[in-house]
């Protein structure tokens, strides 16, 4: 059986999907982490979830987007699946760590980036992500950027097609979502731009004391004022992700091609050190806006 090829070092989350442990592999001695989804009781929605998640990331190879190993149910009724294990934690618990010191413009901008690209890596492979927040950003120990949790992903027919389902985390959620009004790629825009607030801010972009009050808050799109530090270019791309309307939000791709961000791209290119930043701005950067 597959565990036991695996010597568990700690534990890292749990919840009422499973657990996750941190492990070590016993040939390789490379850190990993499982997921552990309990099945015995899924409905067959669960389980189908579960199962796409373990599928979905067998497909997808990017630098910023969470590595895969390998995944097996066992006979325990659990689905297992392990991944890489990012050193640096979640972006989370980063941005808890600055303790209201807002961060250079320049270190936004490039976290921004590599979440952008590892969405637009997923949408044009039809692939929304569902889920994208602060919490599934994660940072390895060179602090490059890994999207996960990709278990309420879901793979569109087509880039036209629009899924209904009232899925996700609340602070992160669209106003076409709390209208039950189908969404798109779009709705995966307005969650990167909710996480490039919270980087820039250290504050979710909408916030409030209950469930009623936050869904006002987002329908009404008002967005707090940003902070002075920063460039009224990061301002106004914010702006324009947040937007009401789905149709006034730019696509990922339009987004990585705006001169503001080509501009940030090529000072991090010139600031570029190591071998894992390298691979990204040659694999991902370059081909994705120039």
């Amino acid at each position: 059986m597959p565990v036991g090829e695996y010597a568990f070092v700690r534990a890292v989350g749990k919840g009422s999907y499973g657990e996750v442990s941190l492990v070590r592999h016993r040939q390789d001695n490379k850190q990993y982490v499982i997921k552990r989804l309990n099945l015995k009781h899924a409905s067959s929605r669960e389980r189908k979830s579960a199962e796409q998640e373990a599928q979905l990331l067998s497909q997808l190879k990017h630098p910023n987007i969470v590595t895969y190993r390998e995944s097996w149910e066992g006979e325990d009724g659990l689905l297992y699946i392990v991944m890489g294990f990012c050193e640096g934690g979640d972006l989370y618990h980063k941005l808890k760590e600055q303790k209201g010191k807002l961060l250079p413009e320049s270190q936004v901008v490039e976290w921004f980036v590599q979440i952008a690209m590892a969405l637009q890596y997923l949408h044009e492979r039809h692939i929304l992500h569902r889920d994208l927040k602060t919490q599934n950003v994660f940072l390895t120990r060179s602090n490059i950027i890994k999207v996960g949790d990709l278990g309420i992903a879901r793979v569109l027919e087509n880039q036209y097609d629009m899924a209904s389902t009232l899925i996700g985390t609340p602070y992160y959620m669209s106003p076409e979502l709390f209208s039950n009004k189908p969404y798109n790629y779009k709705s995966d825009v307005w969650a990167l731009g909710c996480c490039a607030y919270e980087m820039a801010t250290l504050k979710h972009a909408f916030n409030a004391k209950d469930m009623n009050s936050l869904v006002y808050r987002i329908i009404e799109g008002k967005l707090p004022p940003m902070p002075k530090d920063y460039s009224m270019h990061l301002k106004e791309l914010i702006r324009t992700m947040l937007s009401k309307k789905p149709e006034e939000r730019p696509s990922v791709r339009s987004i990585l091609r705006q001169p503001y961000i080509k501009h940030q791209i090529s000072l991090f290119l010139e600031a570029t050190k190591g071998p894992e930043a390298t691979l990204i701005c040659c694999k991902t950067i370059l081909p994705q806006i120039f």
